[in-house]
């Protein structure tokens, strides 16, 4: 096998910008929660990192003992089309890659684990792309593009913003548009790489039979208002425009709608979620219900300290007070009663008089 050379690969224009408007909301997120919980979100970090590793692992586990690991002993050919497309997008080390089975999904992945990094290819697309291996490249590189950019990590640190309404979702988006590409330059034929999306968009066996001038013509149903909105809320472009896109043609690209503008209104009312976002949400309430009880105890500690010091021993020697029968006493809302006797806490002990007597004065 000849050496192959990394390729340069062309960035989603908006995927930079969307990166570092997360990242810098992010920072002001995570640096106004540690101050607002006073440290104690430190303490939780560690939680939410075992939390994580449990999570994870318990996938990874799963994969290494049933899928199959791709090697020069196990499907040759595709391993060195895995060596091939991981020197090419420019990757140090090449990542494991397995083979699984997952119940007719049609797709591949990839996820980081303790510095490890592995890519997933389901069993389907593998099978369905049999006639074109040059096209599986495409998934491989894809999946490779994300592991590159360093997606799986910075996921979790930009959480805060990532939740955000439209901002998550176009970085989500732009992420796609970009490993796209990736999967693009590891395609001996770019034009497989749109066989992988047509595989992806009609199936293993009606891929080769797409109409690629119809299906490009669905782009102008994507203008309308629910199509913008679905999108504007999704984590994934419409394939019809990443089908469009995944070639670099300006002439394709040109014919992608813009958006409906009033579907923006409704869709930044609908927050980005995802496993990993609930589960930061989740650990930052736990952080935040510790600060505030952390709080509370300290507010109490220094209520106690202030009444001790304003506490005077010798209020409690003070005689009782006394009242004398017959006379007449304020109570302090401009109502007079009269003393009858007896014990001066209960109401039977007194008279509700109109006004005080002039041989009985005020009291």
């Amino acid at each position: 096998m000849t050496a192959t050379k990394k390729v340069k690969v062309d960035i989603y224009s908006n995927e930079e910008p969307l990166f570092l408007t997360a990242l810098f909301i992010s920072v002001l997120a995570w640096g106004g929660l540690l101050v607002a919980t006073k440290g104690a979100l430190l303490a939780v970090i560690p939680f939410l990192f075992l939390t994580y590793l449990f999570a994870q692992s318990g996938f990874v586990s799963h994969l290494r003992g049933t899928g199959a690991l791709v090697s020069t002993d196990q499907f040759p050919k595709l391993h060195e089309a895995v060596e091939e497309c991981a020197a090419r997008v420019g990757l140090k080390k090449t990542p494991y890659v397995f083979v699984m089975h997952m119940n007719g999904m049609f797709n591949a992945f990839a996820l980081s684990f303790l510095r490890r990094h592995y890519v997933v290819l389901l069993s389907d697309i593998v099978d369905a792309l049999d006639d074109h291996p040059d096209a599986l490249k495409f998934y491989i590189g894809h999946e490779m593009g994300h592991i590159h950019r360093n997606h799986t990590l910075w996921e979790a640190i930009l959480t805060p913003a990532l939740i955000l309404p439209l901002l998550g979702a176009a970085y989500s988006r732009a992420r796609e548009y970009t490993c796209d590409q990736f999967g693009r330059v590891c395609c001996d034929d770019v034009k497989s790489s749109r066989f992988g999306l047509a595989a992806l968009a009609v199936g293993g066996k009606k891929y080769a039979e797409l109409n690629e001038e119809a299906y490009l013509a669905q782009l102008k149903e994507t203008k309308g208002f629910w199509m913008s909105f679905h999108e504007l809320i999704a984590n994934y472009p419409w394939l019809t425009k990443r089908y469009a896109r995944v070639m670099g043609d300006k002439k394709f690209e040109a014919q992608i709608p813009r958006r409906n503008i009033f579907a923006y209104l409704f869709a930044m009312w609908i927050p980005r979620l995802s496993i990993m976002s609930l589960l930061v949400v989740y650990v930052l309430i736990i952080g935040a219900t510790v600060a505030a009880e952390k709080n509370k105890q300290g507010f109490e500690g220094e209520a106690a300290q202030d009444y001790s010091q304003s506490y005077d021993p010798a209020l409690q020697e003070q005689a009782p007070v006394t009242y004398e029968v017959g006379k007449v006493y304020d109570n302090g809302y401009g109502e007079f009663y009269e003393y009858l006797g007896g014990d001066a806490s209960l109401e039977a002990s007194w008279r509700l008089v109109d006004s005080p007597s002039p041989a009985q004065p005020q009291q």
